[in-house]
């Protein structure tokens, strides 16, 4: 049966086997199949991650400074050159995802992660240090963008907020599980085994990363016509949905497509709008327990008092990635979310109470995750073709954070909390001018693509060189408003 149009709305109403309608209560139940079975892989994978890359921030309130004779910028520099590795490496990781197959790729490169975050804990000198966090930061390059990119192959963008907020809440709960862990268990270990307290973080959570990644070989699965859990029928129904709801085809590499990730316009307009969310993000993930201490709390319950603004930030990443899927809205969730962390940062940057201080940092974290949960979700689903996809994501993830290296001289000392403060402000003020423009100009770009398709005689070979064309295509809607 040939293609018909609607002229009268320009909508396509195309009568192909991969627009037929699809059964909602179906489709929901195949993607329930894959959140148990995809979803907790990822999520462990990256929480453990986020704890290699933040564990400094821990180890320095409960002596690293003192016994590895850090001294003037060094714990900064220490912080920020994890990124600079890890910004390098993002693009031709991504790429690598499309010439070997993702589970050994990912297995290669954590194990390396693994051995490098270990032998940390033999580390007590800047130079040692300094070294493991490079190695460290190159291999980790491979997770972040290679997941989100992993994330948009298996589920319809309509349906993956909700996902990616699961996935960037790992983040938070890392916050979570690695405070209890020193509360109760890590600073009561020093000297034990000639080793302190602080360098036994570094080698438990070693440990534990080497485990989790032998177990991880079991559990990635590299496509969706691979999946064992899935039958023929689940597979066909669930790449239907995909190609449905993002008309996409390109899935093979080819080196025109890596070029146009780096011409297109869009991926730097979404690199800047995310270094505004990932400077204020990482520098609370470096410097909140250093933060909440200079509130005034021991340095042990400064570590148990930043529980709470990260479960709080837990719950409201997952609320707005649910209220953005539920309603198909990206944009205005990113602003608002970026609001609420500029009130937060507002209030610690005036306050002279401890107690109204520690309400600011509620407010700051709550934002500053959501918005980057909803924000992952908008830029991943904004390219059409897996390759020109996979190395956009890491173009803009590789740019935004690059905000860690900024963020690691945002709070220098006490004295100079309020430019910290300042800057983050300013960082989320940026953030929403920029979203705002991209929505109108996406808007804009969606009603050119309306307009070309009206009065188009819309035929099987015209579709399959507009399907070539990937996201410039008549067919394909930029995400904008939703």
């Amino acid at each position: 049966m040939s293609p018909r149009q609607n002229q009268n709305s320009g909508e396509l109403k195309l009568l192909d086997p991969e627009k037929r309608p699809l059964d909602e209560v179906e489709l929901r139940r195949v993607l329930r199949k894959l959140d148990y079975h995809i979803l907790p892989i990822v999520v462990l994978l990256y929480l453990l991650a986020f704890l290699d890359r933040g564990n400094v921030g821990n180890a320095k309130i409960l002596g690293m400074v003192e016994d590895a004779n850090l001294t003037g910028l060094s714990y900064n520099i220490l912080s920020a050159v994890f990124f600079i590795p890890y910004c390098i490496g993002e693009v031709p990781s991504n790429i690598m995802l499309k010439i070997v197959r993702p589970s050994r790729w990912r297995e290669l490169i954590y194990d390396i992660q693994c051995t490098s975050v270990t032998l940390m804990c033999l580390c007590n000198s800047f130079r040692s240090l300094l070294i493991a966090r490079l190695f460290v930061g190159l291999t980790e390059s491979a997770l972040s963008p290679g997941i989100l990119f992993y994330l948009s192959t298996w589920y319809p963008r309509r349906y993956l907020a909700w996902r990616v907020g699961v996935y960037v809440t790992a983040s938070v709960l890392a916050g979570e599980a690695l405070l209890k862990l020193r509360r109760y268990g890590i600073e009561r270990m020093d000297n034990l085994g000639g080793l302190h307290g602080w360098q036994w973080i570094f080698g438990l959570e070693g440990i534990v990363t080497v485990l989790v990644g032998l177990i991880s070989l079991f559990f990635i699965h590299d496509s969706v016509q691979s999946a064992n859990f899935l039958t023929i029928s689940e597979k066909d129904y669930l790449q239907r949905a995909i190609a449905r709801d993002s008309s996409e085809v390109l899935v093979h590499l080819d080196r025109k497509f890596i070029w146009q990730a780096f011409k297109d316009y869009r991926t730097y307009i979404h690199s800047l709008c995310f270094l505004g969310i990932m400077i204020p993000l990482y520098s609370l993930a470096l410097f909140l327990p250093t933060l909440v201490h200079e509130l005034g709390y021991r340095a042990i319950d400064a570590q148990l008092f930043t529980v709470p603004p990260y479960a709080l930030s837990c719950v409201c990443t997952l609320v707005c990635a649910y209220i953005s899927d539920r309603l198909n809205l990206r944009g205005p969730l990113i602003i608002f979310a970026a609001l609420l962390g500029i009130i937060g940062f507002i209030i610690l940057l005036c306050s002279s109470s401890s107690t109204l201080g520690y309400i600011g940092m509620f407010f700051a974290t709550a934002g500053v995750f959501s918005a980057d949960a909803v924000f992952c979700t908008w830029f991943s689903t904004a390219y059409s073709g897996e390759t020109k996809r996979a190395v956009a994501i890491a173009i803009i993830n590789g740019a935004g954070n690059l905000g860690g290296v900024l963020a690691s001289f945002v709070y220098i000392n006490s004295k100079s909390f309020y430019i910290g403060y300042s800057v983050n402000i300013g960082c989320l003020a940026a953030t929403i001018l920029v979203t705002g423009f991209m929505i109108w100009e996406f808007n804009r770009a969606n009603r050119l693509k309306e307009r070309q398709c009206v009065g188009t005689d819309i035929t099987v070979e015209l579709k399959a060189e507009w399907k070539n064309m990937g996201d410039r295509s008549p067919l394909f809607r930029f995400a904008a408003l939703y």
